[in-house]
Protein backbone atom coordinates (compact mmCIF):
# COMPACT_ATOMS: atom_id res chain seq x y z
CA UNK A 1 0.00 0.00 0.00
CA UNK A 2 1.36 3.83 -1.04
CA UNK A 3 2.26 5.46 2.16
CA UNK A 4 0.39 8.77 2.53
CA UNK A 5 2.64 11.93 3.19
CA UNK A 6 1.51 13.72 6.15
CA UNK A 7 3.33 17.01 4.71
CA UNK A 8 0.73 16.79 1.38
CA UNK A 9 -2.16 17.12 3.05
CA UNK A 10 -3.63 20.63 2.19
CA UNK A 11 -6.61 21.54 4.10
CA UNK A 12 -6.68 24.02 7.83
CA UNK A 13 -3.25 23.46 7.59
CA UNK A 14 0.10 25.27 8.86
CA UNK A 15 0.56 28.21 7.38
CA UNK A 16 3.75 30.18 6.20
CA UNK A 17 3.30 33.72 7.56
CA UNK A 18 1.06 32.59 9.94
CA UNK A 19 0.58 35.56 12.71
CA UNK A 20 -1.20 35.54 15.90
CA UNK A 21 -1.25 39.29 15.91
CA UNK A 22 -2.51 39.90 12.82
CA UNK A 23 -5.18 42.06 12.52
CA UNK A 24 -8.20 41.68 10.23
CA UNK A 25 -11.14 43.31 10.12
CA UNK A 26 -12.80 45.87 12.89
CA UNK A 27 -15.64 43.60 13.96
CA UNK A 28 -13.08 40.59 14.40
CA UNK A 29 -11.31 42.74 17.09
CA UNK A 30 -10.68 41.92 20.63
CA UNK A 31 -8.71 43.84 23.00
CA UNK A 32 -7.13 42.82 26.09
CA UNK A 33 -6.76 45.04 29.26
CA UNK A 34 -6.53 44.56 32.79
CA UNK A 35 -8.85 45.64 35.27
CA UNK A 36 -6.84 47.63 38.01
CA UNK A 37 -9.69 46.24 40.46
CA UNK A 38 -8.68 42.90 40.67
CA UNK A 39 -11.25 41.26 42.07
CA UNK A 40 -13.55 42.59 39.11
CA UNK A 41 -11.11 41.33 36.66
CA UNK A 42 -11.20 37.89 38.79
CA UNK A 43 -15.57 37.97 38.69
CA UNK A 44 -15.62 38.81 35.22
CA UNK A 45 -13.01 35.69 34.30
CA UNK A 46 -15.44 33.48 36.40
CA UNK A 47 -18.68 34.28 34.51
CA UNK A 48 -17.11 34.15 31.05
CA UNK A 49 -15.73 30.02 31.75
CA UNK A 50 -19.39 29.31 33.59
CA UNK A 51 -20.73 30.87 30.21
CA UNK A 52 -18.87 28.66 28.08
CA UNK A 53 -19.02 25.68 30.43
CA UNK A 54 -23.71 26.33 30.29
CA UNK A 55 -22.97 26.69 26.45
CA UNK A 56 -21.31 23.60 26.14
CA UNK A 57 -23.78 21.30 28.17
CA UNK A 58 -26.59 22.71 26.89
CA UNK A 59 -25.60 21.56 23.63
CA UNK A 60 -24.59 17.96 24.33
CA UNK A 61 -27.59 17.45 26.11
CA UNK A 62 -29.79 18.70 23.29
CA UNK A 63 -28.09 16.95 20.87
CA UNK A 64 -26.82 13.65 22.54
CA UNK A 65 -24.23 11.54 21.36
CA UNK A 66 -22.49 8.87 23.42
CA UNK A 67 -18.77 10.28 22.29
CA UNK A 68 -19.10 14.02 23.28
CA UNK A 69 -20.89 13.00 26.33
CA UNK A 70 -17.79 11.11 27.17
CA UNK A 71 -14.72 13.41 26.03
CA UNK A 72 -16.92 16.73 26.30
CA UNK A 73 -17.15 16.00 29.91
CA UNK A 74 -13.52 16.97 30.90
CA UNK A 75 -13.55 20.25 29.38
CA UNK A 76 -17.27 21.15 30.97
CA UNK A 77 -16.02 20.11 34.44
CA UNK A 78 -12.56 21.86 34.39
CA UNK A 79 -14.44 24.90 32.71
CA UNK A 80 -17.45 24.91 35.24
CA UNK A 81 -14.93 23.96 38.21
CA UNK A 82 -12.83 26.85 36.90
CA UNK A 83 -15.05 29.36 37.38
CA UNK A 84 -15.98 28.52 40.98
CA UNK A 85 -12.18 28.68 41.53
CA UNK A 86 -12.24 32.57 40.13
CA UNK A 87 -15.53 34.05 41.70
CA UNK A 88 -14.12 32.45 45.37
CA UNK A 89 -10.76 34.36 44.37
CA UNK A 90 -12.88 36.98 43.40
CA UNK A 91 -14.31 37.27 46.57
CA UNK A 92 -10.46 37.03 48.66
CA UNK A 93 -9.68 40.12 46.53
CA UNK A 94 -12.33 42.12 47.28
CA UNK A 95 -11.67 42.23 50.65
CA UNK A 96 -7.63 41.79 50.79
CA UNK A 97 -6.59 44.95 49.11
CA UNK A 98 -3.13 44.69 50.22
CA UNK A 99 -1.28 43.23 47.18
CA UNK A 100 1.30 41.45 49.56
CA UNK A 101 -1.43 39.56 51.79
CA UNK A 102 -3.00 38.52 48.25
CA UNK A 103 0.21 37.27 47.40
CA UNK A 104 0.08 35.25 50.26
CA UNK A 105 -3.50 34.10 49.79
CA UNK A 106 -2.70 32.99 46.67
CA UNK A 107 0.27 30.75 47.72
CA UNK A 108 -1.29 29.45 50.68
CA UNK A 109 -4.72 28.25 48.78
CA UNK A 110 -3.37 27.51 45.25
CA UNK A 111 -6.08 26.01 43.20
CA UNK A 112 -7.83 24.33 46.50
CA UNK A 113 -11.63 25.18 46.76
CA UNK A 114 -11.98 23.74 50.03
CA UNK A 115 -8.96 25.97 51.56
CA UNK A 116 -10.08 29.15 49.84
CA UNK A 117 -13.79 28.59 51.07
CA UNK A 118 -12.26 28.51 54.69
CA UNK A 119 -9.74 31.67 54.29
CA UNK A 120 -12.56 33.65 52.77
CA UNK A 121 -15.10 33.19 55.65
CA UNK A 122 -14.54 35.72 57.21
CA UNK A 123 -15.54 37.53 54.78
CA UNK A 124 -18.84 36.80 53.97
CA UNK A 125 -20.05 35.83 57.52
CA UNK A 126 -23.11 38.07 56.98
CA UNK A 127 -24.11 36.00 54.18
CA UNK A 128 -23.55 32.95 56.45
CA UNK A 129 -25.19 33.64 59.75
CA UNK A 130 -28.71 34.46 56.93
CA UNK A 131 -28.27 30.89 55.65
CA UNK A 132 -25.43 29.10 57.71
CA UNK A 133 -26.99 25.52 56.84
CA UNK A 134 -26.33 26.97 53.13
CA UNK A 135 -22.35 27.26 53.82
CA UNK A 136 -22.71 24.13 55.54
CA UNK A 137 -23.76 22.35 52.19
CA UNK A 138 -21.24 24.14 50.49
CA UNK A 139 -18.34 23.48 52.32
CA UNK A 140 -19.06 19.50 52.40
CA UNK A 141 -18.94 19.90 48.66
CA UNK A 142 -15.59 21.85 48.25
CA UNK A 143 -14.62 19.06 50.42
CA UNK A 144 -15.52 16.65 48.32
CA UNK A 145 -14.24 18.51 45.33
CA UNK A 146 -10.95 19.07 46.77
CA UNK A 147 -10.42 15.28 47.47
CA UNK A 148 -10.81 14.46 43.82
CA UNK A 149 -9.67 17.58 42.58
CA UNK A 150 -7.38 20.08 44.48
CA UNK A 151 -4.94 20.90 42.13
CA UNK A 152 -7.52 21.52 39.79
CA UNK A 153 -6.02 19.06 36.98
CA UNK A 154 -7.95 16.04 37.30
CA UNK A 155 -9.91 16.90 34.35
CA UNK A 156 -7.08 18.54 32.42
CA UNK A 157 -4.88 15.81 32.20
CA UNK A 158 -5.62 11.60 32.44
CA UNK A 159 -3.18 11.27 34.90
CA UNK A 160 -0.61 12.74 37.47
CA UNK A 161 3.38 11.61 37.56
CA UNK A 162 4.74 10.75 41.16
CA UNK A 163 8.29 10.83 41.81
CA UNK A 164 10.24 8.38 43.84
CA UNK A 165 13.76 7.36 44.03
CA UNK A 166 15.49 3.54 44.36
CA UNK A 167 18.52 3.64 45.57
CA UNK A 168 20.88 6.20 45.63
CA UNK A 169 18.82 9.43 46.85
CA UNK A 170 21.78 11.90 45.21
CA UNK A 171 21.68 9.63 41.65
CA UNK A 172 19.71 11.03 38.99
CA UNK A 173 19.46 7.58 37.34
CA UNK A 174 17.90 5.86 40.60
CA UNK A 175 14.51 8.33 40.04
CA UNK A 176 11.72 6.02 39.07
CA UNK A 177 8.41 8.01 37.90
CA UNK A 178 4.33 6.36 38.52
CA UNK A 179 1.33 7.34 36.93
CA UNK A 180 -1.99 7.80 39.10
CA UNK A 181 -4.63 7.48 36.71
CA UNK A 182 -7.42 10.39 37.81
CA UNK A 183 -10.23 7.45 36.64
CA UNK A 184 -9.31 3.90 36.69
CA UNK A 185 -12.60 2.23 37.75
CA UNK A 186 -15.27 2.79 35.06
CA UNK A 187 -18.03 5.20 36.29
CA UNK A 188 -21.73 6.75 35.16
CA UNK A 189 -21.60 10.20 36.05
CA UNK A 190 -24.36 12.00 35.95
CA UNK A 191 -23.73 15.00 33.68
CA UNK A 192 -27.21 16.63 34.47
CA UNK A 193 -27.21 16.80 38.15
CA UNK A 194 -23.31 17.98 37.71
CA UNK A 195 -23.95 21.11 35.64
CA UNK A 196 -26.97 21.63 37.31
CA UNK A 197 -25.15 21.60 40.84
CA UNK A 198 -21.98 24.03 39.48
CA UNK A 199 -25.06 26.71 38.47
CA UNK A 200 -26.45 26.53 41.98
CA UNK A 201 -23.07 26.99 43.67
CA UNK A 202 -22.19 29.78 41.23
CA UNK A 203 -25.32 31.55 42.44
CA UNK A 204 -24.25 31.28 45.81
CA UNK A 205 -21.10 32.29 45.44
CA UNK A 206 -22.30 35.29 43.30
CA UNK A 207 -24.76 36.29 46.08
CA UNK A 208 -21.29 36.24 48.54
CA UNK A 209 -19.43 38.25 46.25
CA UNK A 210 -22.55 41.16 46.10
CA UNK A 211 -22.93 40.82 49.43
CA UNK A 212 -26.76 40.40 48.21
CA UNK A 213 -28.45 37.30 49.77
CA UNK A 214 -30.93 35.81 47.71
CA UNK A 215 -32.87 33.49 50.24
CA UNK A 216 -32.85 30.55 47.95
CA UNK A 217 -32.20 26.86 48.99
CA UNK A 218 -32.02 25.56 45.44
CA UNK A 219 -29.70 23.97 47.05
CA UNK A 220 -31.28 21.60 48.93
CA UNK A 221 -32.48 19.62 46.06
CA UNK A 222 -29.09 18.80 45.42
CA UNK A 223 -26.35 16.36 47.42
CA UNK A 224 -22.88 18.06 48.62
CA UNK A 225 -21.74 15.12 46.31
CA UNK A 226 -19.57 16.37 43.06
CA UNK A 227 -19.74 13.36 41.08
CA UNK A 228 -22.77 12.01 41.41
CA UNK A 229 -23.10 8.51 39.67
CA UNK A 230 -26.65 7.93 37.59
CA UNK A 231 -29.22 9.37 35.36
CA UNK A 232 -30.45 8.81 32.25
CA UNK A 233 -28.85 6.94 29.52
CA UNK A 234 -28.51 10.40 27.34
CA UNK A 235 -27.72 12.47 30.77
CA UNK A 236 -24.61 10.81 31.75
CA UNK A 237 -21.01 10.59 30.98
CA UNK A 238 -18.96 7.51 31.48
CA UNK A 239 -15.84 7.70 32.42
CA UNK A 240 -12.72 4.97 32.62
CA UNK A 241 -13.94 2.31 30.03
CA UNK A 242 -11.35 3.00 27.31
CA UNK A 243 -8.47 5.05 28.66
CA UNK A 244 -5.84 2.18 29.39
CA UNK A 245 -3.67 2.48 26.41
CA UNK A 246 -4.44 5.53 24.76
CA UNK A 247 -4.79 7.85 27.57
CA UNK A 248 -4.84 11.25 26.09
CA UNK A 249 -7.10 10.63 23.30
CA UNK A 250 -10.40 11.43 24.76
CA UNK A 251 -9.04 14.53 26.77
CA UNK A 252 -6.91 16.10 23.63
CA UNK A 253 -10.48 14.89 21.71
CA UNK A 254 -12.79 16.75 24.27
CA UNK A 255 -11.00 19.50 24.64
CA UNK A 256 -10.09 20.92 21.11
CA UNK A 257 -13.62 19.86 19.96
CA UNK A 258 -15.27 21.89 22.53
CA UNK A 259 -13.10 25.00 21.48
CA UNK A 260 -13.91 24.37 17.94
CA UNK A 261 -18.18 24.71 18.95
CA UNK A 262 -17.61 27.49 20.59
CA UNK A 263 -16.36 29.14 17.87
CA UNK A 264 -19.27 28.10 15.64
CA UNK A 265 -21.42 29.42 18.41
CA UNK A 266 -20.04 33.05 18.04
CA UNK A 267 -20.52 32.96 14.73
CA UNK A 268 -23.94 32.55 15.15
CA UNK A 269 -23.87 34.89 18.34
CA UNK A 270 -21.22 37.64 17.92
CA UNK A 271 -22.18 39.40 20.36
CA UNK A 272 -20.19 36.45 22.85
CA UNK A 273 -17.19 37.12 21.36
CA UNK A 274 -15.18 38.96 24.20
CA UNK A 275 -16.92 36.62 26.74
CA UNK A 276 -16.35 33.72 25.52
CA UNK A 277 -12.71 34.20 23.79
CA UNK A 278 -10.25 33.53 26.70
CA UNK A 279 -12.49 30.47 27.72
CA UNK A 280 -11.68 29.11 23.75
CA UNK A 281 -8.50 30.01 23.88
CA UNK A 282 -7.15 28.08 27.08
CA UNK A 283 -9.23 25.12 25.71
CA UNK A 284 -7.80 25.39 22.31
CA UNK A 285 -4.29 25.45 24.40
CA UNK A 286 -4.59 22.75 26.86
CA UNK A 287 -5.59 20.33 23.44
CA UNK A 288 -2.74 21.33 21.92
CA UNK A 289 -0.51 20.67 25.15
CA UNK A 290 -2.42 17.36 24.96
CA UNK A 291 -2.13 16.75 21.69
CA UNK A 292 2.19 17.17 22.34
CA UNK A 293 2.19 14.81 25.03
CA UNK A 294 0.22 12.15 23.13
CA UNK A 295 2.70 12.31 21.05
CA UNK A 296 5.20 12.54 23.31
CA UNK A 297 4.03 9.64 25.49
CA UNK A 298 2.08 7.03 23.29
CA UNK A 299 3.86 7.67 19.71
CA UNK A 300 7.81 8.84 20.10
CA UNK A 301 10.71 6.30 20.53
CA UNK A 302 11.27 7.05 24.49
CA UNK A 303 10.02 4.48 27.07
CA UNK A 304 7.87 5.79 29.89
CA UNK A 305 10.99 7.16 32.14
CA UNK A 306 12.53 9.07 29.61
CA UNK A 307 9.54 10.55 28.50
CA UNK A 308 8.42 11.31 31.80
CA UNK A 309 11.68 12.56 33.11
CA UNK A 310 11.21 15.29 29.90
CA UNK A 311 7.77 16.06 30.57
CA UNK A 312 8.23 16.78 33.88
CA UNK A 313 11.01 19.19 33.13
CA UNK A 314 9.15 21.01 30.53
CA UNK A 315 5.97 21.16 32.32
CA UNK A 316 3.49 23.45 30.66
CA UNK A 317 5.92 24.76 28.12
CA UNK A 318 5.48 24.37 24.12
CA UNK A 319 8.41 24.71 22.73
CA UNK A 320 10.70 22.65 25.15
CA UNK A 321 7.96 20.05 24.73
CA UNK A 322 8.07 20.07 20.92
CA UNK A 323 11.57 20.08 20.75
CA UNK A 324 11.75 16.75 22.54
CA UNK A 325 9.22 15.36 19.89
CA UNK A 326 10.41 17.31 16.43
CA UNK A 327 12.42 14.53 15.95
CA UNK A 328 10.55 11.75 15.91
CA UNK A 329 8.27 13.56 13.70
CA UNK A 330 10.01 13.72 11.12
CA UNK A 331 11.66 10.29 11.27
CA UNK A 332 8.26 9.09 10.15
CA UNK A 333 7.11 11.72 8.18
CA UNK A 334 10.27 11.55 5.94
CA UNK A 335 9.66 14.92 4.37
CA UNK A 336 11.06 15.85 0.82
CA UNK A 337 14.41 18.54 1.50
CA UNK A 338 12.05 21.38 -0.04
CA UNK A 339 9.13 20.37 2.44
CA UNK A 340 8.87 23.16 5.12
CA UNK A 341 6.21 22.10 6.60
CA UNK A 342 8.13 21.34 9.99
CA UNK A 343 9.71 25.02 10.14
CA UNK A 344 5.93 26.62 10.04
CA UNK A 345 5.01 24.57 12.40
CA UNK A 346 7.84 25.51 14.39
CA UNK A 347 6.69 29.12 14.32
CA UNK A 348 3.47 28.51 15.49
CA UNK A 349 4.46 26.40 18.50
CA UNK A 350 7.17 29.52 19.23
CA UNK A 351 4.41 32.16 19.04
CA UNK A 352 2.13 30.12 21.20
CA UNK A 353 4.98 29.39 23.94
CA UNK A 354 5.94 33.36 23.58
CA UNK A 355 2.52 34.64 24.12
CA UNK A 356 1.42 32.11 26.77
CA UNK A 357 5.13 30.97 28.76
CA UNK A 358 3.28 29.58 31.70
CA UNK A 359 -0.45 28.25 30.65
CA UNK A 360 -2.26 30.86 32.62
CA UNK A 361 -2.72 33.70 30.05
CA UNK A 362 -5.96 32.33 28.83
CA UNK A 363 -7.27 31.05 32.55
CA UNK A 364 -6.54 34.31 34.84
CA UNK A 365 -6.46 37.99 34.67
CA UNK A 366 -3.04 37.49 36.32
CA UNK A 367 0.00 35.67 37.09
CA UNK A 368 1.21 33.88 40.45
CA UNK A 369 2.47 37.23 41.68
CA UNK A 370 -1.34 39.35 40.96
CA UNK A 371 0.30 41.40 37.99
CA UNK A 372 -2.03 41.89 35.53
CA UNK A 373 -1.53 39.70 32.34
CA UNK A 374 -2.65 42.87 30.11
CA UNK A 375 -1.21 46.28 31.58
CA UNK A 376 -1.02 47.89 28.30
CA UNK A 377 -3.96 46.70 26.00
CA UNK A 378 -3.86 44.36 23.42
CA UNK A 379 -5.77 43.81 20.37
CA UNK A 380 -6.40 40.67 18.72
CA UNK A 381 -8.45 39.18 16.29
CA UNK A 382 -10.75 36.52 16.92
CA UNK A 383 -10.32 35.36 13.29
CA UNK A 384 -6.86 35.01 13.47
CA UNK A 385 -6.27 33.54 16.85
CA UNK A 386 -8.64 30.83 16.95
CA UNK A 387 -7.65 29.77 13.16
CA UNK A 388 -3.98 29.80 14.31
CA UNK A 389 -4.81 27.17 16.90
CA UNK A 390 -7.38 25.22 14.76
CA UNK A 391 -4.37 24.75 12.01
CA UNK A 392 -1.92 23.47 15.08
CA UNK A 393 -4.43 21.73 16.65
CA UNK A 394 -5.21 19.67 12.88
CA UNK A 395 -1.42 19.15 12.44
CA UNK A 396 -0.75 17.53 15.52
CA UNK A 397 -3.78 15.43 14.94
CA UNK A 398 -2.60 14.13 11.90
CA UNK A 399 0.69 13.68 13.54
CA UNK A 400 -0.98 11.39 15.88
CA UNK A 401 -2.38 9.41 13.02
CA UNK A 402 0.23 8.96 11.26
CA UNK A 403 2.56 7.84 13.84
CA UNK A 404 -0.26 5.39 15.26
CA UNK A 405 -0.71 3.57 12.01
CA UNK A 406 3.48 3.78 11.66
CA UNK A 407 4.05 1.97 14.75
CA UNK A 408 0.97 -0.32 14.73
CA UNK A 409 2.65 -1.34 10.88
CA UNK A 410 6.20 -1.69 13.26
CA UNK A 411 4.50 -3.59 16.15
CA UNK A 412 3.32 -6.12 13.39
CA UNK A 413 6.94 -6.79 11.47
CA UNK A 414 8.29 -7.29 14.64
CA UNK A 415 5.54 -9.45 16.48
CA UNK A 416 5.57 -11.80 13.25
CA UNK A 417 9.05 -11.97 13.27
CA UNK A 418 9.25 -12.97 16.43
CA UNK A 419 6.87 -15.49 15.56
CA UNK A 420 9.01 -16.49 12.38
CA UNK A 421 12.14 -16.91 14.84
CA UNK A 422 10.45 -18.95 17.63
CA UNK A 423 8.76 -21.61 15.00
CA UNK A 424 12.43 -21.64 13.39
CA UNK A 425 14.06 -22.37 16.67
CA UNK A 426 11.24 -25.01 17.45
CA UNK A 427 11.31 -26.67 14.42
CA UNK A 428 14.98 -26.90 14.75
CA UNK A 429 14.67 -28.48 18.09
CA UNK A 430 13.64 -31.48 16.57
Amino acid sequence: MEETNLFEIETKWPRPDADLFKLGNDENRIILKSNPKLDEDFFEYAFDFKKAANILTTHILNHPRIDRLDTYFFPIVFLYRHSLELILKAIALKNITDLAEGRLFVKETFHNLSEILTKIEPFISENIEKNRDEFLWLQDLFEDMSSIDRDSDSFRYPFSLSLKRDGDPFDEGTKVFTIRLFFEEQTHINLIALASKMEVVFNILNAYYKNNHTGSENYKKYKPIFLEVGGTYYGQSVLGYSYKRKKFGPYVKGYTESAEFLVEYIKLNPKCKKSLFMPIGYLFRNGIELAMKEILFEECSFDFQEAARKVNRKKHKLRGIWNIIEGDILNHARPSEDDKTIDHVRRYVTQLHDFDTEADKFRYPTDKNLLGHFGKPLKLDFITVTDFFGELAYFLFGVVLMMSHQNELQADIEYEYSKMQWEHNDYNEY
